[in-house]
């Protein structure tokens, strides 16, 4: 999995290796990097926000068009899935605006929405279970943060992690 360049990058290393059986990017992909046909058969599960710009890169016509694609080397879309997430652009998992001061910021300069925690869960939670399902391990999930009754601080989180890795 990747991150932008690293979405892009993780395309083409899983199109270059008969090694590899999935790979997941996130807002980034570079169609001149790979060969559809060389994803055939591989599992592919792309995540892009709605209101991404970067044409032809990361926003949603990419990622329609990288689904639309690998249904049409496979001829199923059994292999792949592709989300769009409202309300989000490039950077969607991101939940630091740096090196900006703030999300504001970072938006007035750049153009990126601000961090979205449920869309970042939701996102995490789509990737854990592609992850499991696909590599062989066992299905897990991701702790929700926040301050209701229902999530886990990232600090307690944090902390019972540690606990258990003594």
């Amino acid at each position: 999995m990747g991150f932008c360049m690293g979405g892009a990058l993780t395309m083409g290393a899983l199109a270059a290796s008969d090694h590899l059986v999935a790979g997941a990017p996130f807002y980034g992909v570079n169609f001149d990097l790979f060969k559809m046909e060389d994803l055939k058969g591989k599992n592919v599960q792309g995540h892009f926000g709605a209101l991404d710009t970067m044409e032809g890169f990361s926003d949603p016509a990419t990622g329609e068009k990288l689904a639309l694609d690998m249904f049409a080397a496979n001829g199923t879309d059994d292999d792949q899935q592709t989300f769009i997430y409202p309300g989000v652009g490039h950077a969607f998992m991101n939940d630091s605006p740096a090196p900006f001061d703030s999300f504001e910021s970072r938006q007035e300069t750049m153009g990126f929405p601000p961090f979205d925690q449920a869309q970042a869960d939701h996102a995490w939670m789509r990737l854990l279970t592609f992850l499991g399902e696909h590599l062989g391990g066992k299905v897990i999930s991701a702790p929700i943060f926040g301050d209701g009754p229902e999530f886990v601080s990232k600090e307690q989180y944090i902390g019972e992690r540690e606990a258990r890795l003594k």
